[in-house]
């Protein structure tokens, strides 16, 4: 694009590069869509991507935190499929485990369905009989995927408690999954999102309870591999370029104002944060038409990455003893499949989610839970600890999230569509809710393909 001069056309533009802007600029090529991807950031993946760390001895590959796919994350995989990468090459599969420290073990085993449910209850270890068939009860009699059987307005402490869930249990099962899921406090989170989340992970076929792991780093998952079939397949990229304007083309259509040039485009996915989108947003609608700034609430998550120059022989993922007020702050640690680096032969990142506390300074986290894990496991202190808080990594998953009225605004702005984790507010925001997003915001554009785009 050039600095000065006309616009420059296409037929579909996407502005963010992270995982929805991605699967929907996917989707729009595989329709034969000629497709520009615009980014402010340097490198493609959003909240999701790979970062270098100096460690002193040797730069370790890591993430801007540590994000966990599912089995049952149908869409993402399904995507991958789709840029001709076989998720096995990049993701580590494991069985879910649920283990804690603290002696909790529940294991599903590879039964399907119930039967599964059933013998991992039945084995599970540091519940009493109670508790397993309190647990058990609650997820046999999980409601189908209608309106009316669903909590409505009902947080997870409220609904756990109306069916009975023991408070011990709740306390050791039910509040560390709900944080790890909804990164939302048990009395704040979203009882009808979390019951949907266990649902569709405890409910599912036999392999949706497994576990993948970026192998070599969340770049290597779908941000580089879709900018190469991007490339490939004829779509413009432009990263180091931020949007500043869109506007209506008084005939048709939309123009674009970036820092690079305009570019006029008979469609557009914006696949921005919520504030940042809202803010595009605001000139084009009438005053109320869309929620306001401050219903969106952000929720903090952190990792800290540790490093040891010995093979250790780390757990998967096992659960640490929660006590922020004993300066204990890890909630679960997660092995790196494999080490990134000569001099390091176990890389582990430990998630530590705010939920309603304050983090401490990364220098003070990154020490806390150095001396967390090197107690609760009987490791030797991790030579390198290293924290990143991402302030912005959630949108607070409450009952009283905002949507976007989507007939309303494609009424106001045709061929416009919105795409972000927080645009699928059924989940809570994953990567899986953000690919969802970008592809039904390319399934809806290309449905309504504009009579413009052959001119």
């Amino acid at each position: 694009m050039a600095p000065e001069g006309p616009a420059q056309a296409i037929d579909c533009a996407v502005v963010g590069a992270g995982w929805a802007g991605l699967a929907a600029a996917i989707d729009l090529v595989h329709a034969g869509r000629r497709v520009m991807l615009l980014d402010a950031a340097p490198q493609a993946g959003g909240r999701a991507r790979s970062l270098s760390l100096q460690t002193g001895a040797a730069p370790l590959a890591l993430d801007n935190g540590q994000h966990l796919l599912i089995g049952g994350y149908r869409e993402t995989l399904a995507l991958l499929s789709r840029i001709d990468l076989d998720p096995d090459t990049v993701l580590h599969r494991f069985p879910l485990q649920l283990r804690s420290v603290q002696g909790l073990s529940v294991d599903a085993g590879r039964w399907p369905g119930r039967a599964g449910l059933a013998w991992g209850l039945l084995r599970a270890r540091g519940l009493s009989v109670g508790q397993r068939l309190a647990a058990g009860r609650l997820l046999a009699t999980l409601p189908p995927d209608t309106d009316r059987h669903w909590p409505q307005g009902m947080t997870v402490a409220q609904w756990l408690t109306d069916r009975g869930q023991p408070e011990a249990l709740i306390r050791r099962l039910w509040s560390p999954v709900c944080v790890g899921a909804l990164n939302t406090a048990l009395h704040e989170a979203c009882a009808r999102t979390f019951a949907r989340v266990l649902r569709d992970t405890f409910r599912a076929a036999p392999d949706a309870f497994d576990m993948l792991l970026a192998r070599r780093g969340l770049s290597t998952v779908l941000p580089e591999p879709a900018l190469a079939w991007l490339h490939s397949r004829g779509a413009e990229v432009h990263l180091r370029c931020p949007v500043r304007a869109l506007a209506r083309n008084p005939e048709h259509g939309w123009t674009i104002r970036t820092d690079k040039g305009l570019v006029a485009t008979d469609q557009v996915v914006l696949a921005l944060p919520p504030r940042a989108a809202l803010r595009m947003l605001e000139p084009l609608v009438p005053g109320g038409t869309l929620p306001a700034h401050s219903d969106f609430e952000e929720e903090p998550i952190a990792t800290v990455w540790l490093a040891w120059r010995d093979t250790l022989g780390l757990p998967d993922t096992v659960l640490l003893h929660d006590d922020m007020l004993a300066a204990a702050p890890g909630q679960w640690l997660f092995s790196r499949p494999d080490a990134s680096g000569s001099h390091w032969h176990t890389v582990a990142g430990v998630v530590v989610s705010a939920a309603g506390h304050t983090l401490p300074d990364p220098q003070t986290l990154a020490q806390q839970v150095k001396n967390q894990v090197s107690a609760q496991l009987a490791v030797p202190p991790a030579p390198f600890a290293r924290a990143i808080i991402e302030r912005q990594a959630t949108q607070r998953c409450t009952p009283q999230r905002p949507r976007i009225d989507r007939a309303q605004l494609r009424r106001l702005c045709p061929g416009l569509e919105l795409a972000g984790d927080w645009m699928w507010p059924d989940y809570p925001s994953t990567l899986e809710s953000a690919v969802r997003s970008g592809v039904a915001a390319a399934q809806e554009l290309i449905a309504r393909a504009s009579p413009y785009a052959a001119i």
